[in-house]
C-alpha cells in the first residue's frame, strides 16, 4: 500500500505567472512565505504539523523560485515586490478570506511589508528573523563577500556556507545536508536578487500605522538580524507587536525546529482569536 504525505501541490495563475504552492489541512488559513534563496520545500516539515492542529497551511514558491515562473518574466528585485505578489496570491487563492501570514528571513521581511501596506487584509502576521531594516553586520558582509569561504568557491558554495553559518548551532547533520541542498537547487538569479532585496529593505517610519497583530520572533543564533534592529522594529509598531526572543534558533526557525514553530503559530492564532472575539 502506498502511503502519501499529507501535502498537495497545485498551480495557479497570479499576475499572469504560473505559480506553484504546497498546502495541507483544513481550517483557518495560514500563508507561509519562504526565506530567500529557498522555496516552499523549506516548510515541508511544518505544513503537516499545522494541518494536525486544524489549520489550512499554504506555502507558495515566490516568483522565479523553484516551480513558480517569474511574474511578467521579470524577477522580483525588492521585498515590496515579493509582498505585492503574496498579496495578489492571497486574493487569488483565498478570495474574500483574511488569513494569517508567517514568514522567515526574506519571508519575514515580506510579512512585515504586508503588515505595513495591507495589514487590514490579514488577521495576524508572524515575522521571523526580520526587522524594519536589515543592514549587514561586518560578520555578515564578510561572509557574503566570500572572505570566510575559499577564494575559488562558486556561487553555491557561498550560499550554502552562509545558510549553515546563520542557522542554529544545534542543526543536525541531516538538517545541514537538507539546508545545503535547498540552497544548491536555488537559481543564481533568484538567490542574487533575494540578497539585494534583503540589503536594500527599509520600512522605518512605515510601521507605526500597522493595525493587525504582529509577532516578531528572533532566534539568537542568527547574526544576520541584530538585537537593536529588532527592538527598534517592535517599538515602532507599539502595542500591536510583541517580541519572542529565543535561544538555540537561527535564521530558519520553521526548518530548524518545526515542532516548536508549529506551537508558536498555534499559540499566536489562538491568542489573536480570543482577543478579537
Amino acid at each position: 500500500m502506498t502511503i502519501f504525505e499529507p501535502i498537495t501541490g497545485r498551480y495557479v495563475t497570479v499576475n499572469g505567472a504560473r505559480t506553484y504552492f504546497d498546502e495541507a489541512g483544513e481550517g483557518d488559513p495560514i500563508v507561509l512565505i519562504h526565506p530567500g534563496a529557498t522555496d516552499s520545500r523549506v516548510y515541508r516539515h511544518l505544513l503537516p504539523l499545522l494541518a494536525e492542529r486544524g489549520y489550512r497551511a499554504i506555502a507558495p514558491d515566490l516568483p522565479g523560485h523553484c516551480r513558480s515562473y517569474p511574474a511578467q518574466w521579470k524577477p522580483g528585485t525588492s521585498i515590496h515586490d515579493h509582498a505585492e505578489f503574496v498579496d495578489a496570491f492571497v486574493k487569488t487563492v483565498l478570495t474574500g478570506e483574511s488569513p494569517f501570514v508567517l514568514g522567515a528571513s526574506v519571508g519575514g521581511l515580506t510579512a512585515l511589508d504586508l503588515a505595513a501596506h495591507h495589514g487590514e487584509c490579514y488577521r495576524g502576521v508572524i515575522s521571523m528573523q526580520a526587522a524594519s531594516w536589515t543592514p549587514l553586520s561586518a560578520e555578515a558582509a564578510a561572509l557574503l563577500a566570500g572572505q570566510t569561504v575559499a577564494p575559488d568557491a562558486g556561487w553555491t558554495d557561498h550560499l550554502e556556507h552562509a545558510a549553515v553559518a546563520s542557522a542554529s548551532k544545534k542543526l543536525t547533520s541531516e538538517q545541514e545536508i537538507e539546508l545545503r541542498w535547498l540552497q544548491r537547487s536555488t537559481s543564481q538569479q533568484a538567490g542574487k536578487f533575494d540578497g539585494q532585496a534583503w540589503a536594500s529593505h527599509d520600512l522605518r517610519g512605515r510601521l507605526g500605522d500597522v493595525r493587525c497583530p504582529v509577532l516578531i520572533v528572533q532566534g539568537t543564533d542568527d547574526f544576520l538580524v541584530q538585537d537593536e534592529l529588532v527592538d527598534d522594529t517592535v517599538a515602532e509598531m507599539g502595542s500591536v507587536a510583541q517580541l519572542l526572543r529565543v535561544p538555540d534558533i537561527g535564521h530558519y526557525p520553521p526548518f530548524e525546529n518545526p515542532e516548536w514553530a508549529a506551537q508558536v503559530v498555534d499559540d499566536f492564532v489562538k491568542a489573536v482569536t480570543v482577543t478579537a472575539g
